[in-house]
């Protein structure tokens, strides 16, 4: 049984279910975003890793695994669970992080495999950093977890949600210091997911108000984008390399090549639909199992009450 015209390419894993952070976009304070079929804290295990992936690149080829969360540098066999993907031929090995994570972790994540960096950063002051993370952690530090990733040769970009009232105002110092220092930056839209669904609307800040904000300062260009690439892509006069994710005011739903998987091995293959999928244990049967996953796809983002966290950004 074959998979119709969209194909699965990239697995994204969100590998633990919990966070260092509680980000007002993600986990704010005095809001559950806990499904309750969820342990309170829960780990992917190296193994059951490699036998899902296993059974899935006997069936589908993978470009792309993209280790996530909650926080996967919190994940205390991170360096292993990229290992295993490495020994199963898995070329591209990405992770998102907040940053805050033990000295030397990078270069062991390289060594293992790792082949690229993605960064949370939605703010440029302390007072903003704090504010969205609800953690009082020097936001230097984050940045130079950033500049340090791009030292050691691994690819990275830098990724900022936008969010009404918190941090629009800081979108052209974002893109300066990323520009500056080489490092594309993705903006995203604030996405109708998780605890924050019924204020969403009070938080928006879309794809052309952000543009419009760059183009005050900035002469753009459009880049080189992937026709598979959820971001957009511009250059400005300057060199700097900026994208734009827009899941509401531009969906790019039918080109999305994505499938995803929880800390508890089921995969899901819209984040617009909270259904989840066992991998059968006959092989004969995975085919199925994923065109099940394939036909929730939709033609455009609608939102979900799930948290990002727990099925892999």
């Amino acid at each position: 049984m074959k998979l119709e015209t969209r194909k699965f390419e990239v697995l994204r894993v969100s590998i633990l279910s919990h966070c260092s952070f509680a980000c007002v976009y993600c986990a704010p304070k005095n809001k559950p975003d806990l499904p309750n079929f969820y342990p309170k804290i829960h780990y992917l295990s190296p193994e059951l890793l490699e036998s899902k992936i296993k059974a899935l690149t006997s069936h589908i080829q993978l470009k792309e695994v993209h280790l996530t969360g909650g926080e996967p540098t919190l994940h205390k066999d991170l360096v292993l669970l990229i290992q295993k993907l490495k020994e199963v031929s898995i070329n591209e090995i990405a992770i998102t992080s907040n940053g805050f994570f033990e000295d030397g972790l990078i270069q062991k994540m390289k060594l293992a495999g790792l082949t690229r960096m993605n960064f949370s950063l939605d703010s440029f002051s302390q007072r903003g950093f704090e504010r969205l993370s609800d953690r009082k952690l020097p936001v230097e530090r984050l940045l130079n977890r950033i500049l340090e990733a791009k030292t050691v040769g691994l690819e990275v970009k830098v990724n900022c949600t936008v969010l009404k009232g918190y941090n629009e105002s800081e979108i052209l110092d974002l893109l300066q210091w990323s520009g500056e220092n080489g490092i594309p930056i993705r903006f995203l839209e604030f996405m109708k997911m998780g605890p924050l669904q019924e204020e969403h609307s009070d938080c928006f800040y879309s794809a052309e108000e952000i543009r419009n904000i760059i183009q005050s300062c900035y002469n753009i260009q459009p880049y080189p984008t992937a026709p598979d690439s959820t971001a957009t892509y511009h250059i400005t006069d300057e060199g700097f390399i900026f994208g734009i994710i827009a899941n509401h005011t531009e969906p790019f739903c039918e080109g999305c090549n994505r499938l995803r998987m929880d800390s508890l091995g089921r995969i899901y293959g819209c984040l617009s639909d909270e259904r989840s999928f066992d991998l059968p244990s006959d092989p004969s049967e995975i085919p199925f199992v994923l065109q099940q996953a394939m036909d929730t796809k939709k033609m455009q983002f609608t939102g979900s009450e799930l948290s990002m966290k727990f099925i892999g950004g």
